[in-house]
């Protein structure tokens, strides 16, 4: 296989790092599309342009993460990324993980969450996310990386001194559904 290759970067160019993931799906689309009514949802989001309404959680996660970041790194020797690389062999599938190692054998990702992961199944959503993410990079394994969010005072807060982890590895099956639905929804989204 060649190397996949490095598109943007998210810090960089965030406008051309929103444009350039509208040539292929990414983690996020596949996972959701991974499901009859989630396929839907994702070629009615993709063709609207949908964005997320910004909110509390998802600006603790975006201040957290490049702290947990700085963790990753320190422990496990998985550099931060926010750059959007592309599968060496099909330019449509796209990822970007939050850490690759230098020799893109391990990649990172990092959630914040209201749910303490140990004491629940990682959720099958994160768990695709995590598998094409493997696809698109070649990597072997995925550090699954999450800090529990609290509330104390009406402000949000990580729950511990660091955040906790697992490893992830490559499960080739779930990739090869996940091929699947991200080329079906290539082909709707491009040929309705």
């Amino acid at each position: 296989m060649r190397a996949n290759q490095f598109v943007v970067s998210k810090s960089v160019f965030p406008d051309g790092w929103l444009s350039e993931r509208r040539n292929g799906v990414t983690a996020t689309q596949v996972a959701k599309a991974a499901t009859e009514k989630g396929l839907e949802q994702a070629v009615y989001d993709y063709q609207s342009e949908h964005v997320e309404p910004d909110n509390a959680w998802m600006k603790f996660g975006r201040d957290m993460e490049p702290v947990i970041a700085r963790i990753v790194h320190r422990k496990f020797d998985i550099l931060p990324n926010d750059w959007l690389l592309r599968h060496a062999d099909n330019p449509h599938h796209l990822a970007t993980p939050d850490g690759l190692s230098l020799d893109h054998n391990f990649i990172s990702e990092i959630k914040t969450s209201g749910r303490d992961f140990e004491e629940v199944q990682v959720p099958l959503q994160y768990r695709r996310q995590v598998q094409w993410q493997l696809h698109v990079t070649g990597a072997e394994a995925c550090l699954f990386v999450w800090m529990l969010r609290i509330e104390i005072q009406g402000v949000f807060a990580p729950a511990w001194w660091e955040p906790k982890h697992l490893w992830i590895e490559k499960d080739d099956d779930m990739i090869g559904t996940l091929v699947e639905v991200a080329d079906e929804l290539w082909r709707r989204v491009n040929h309705g």
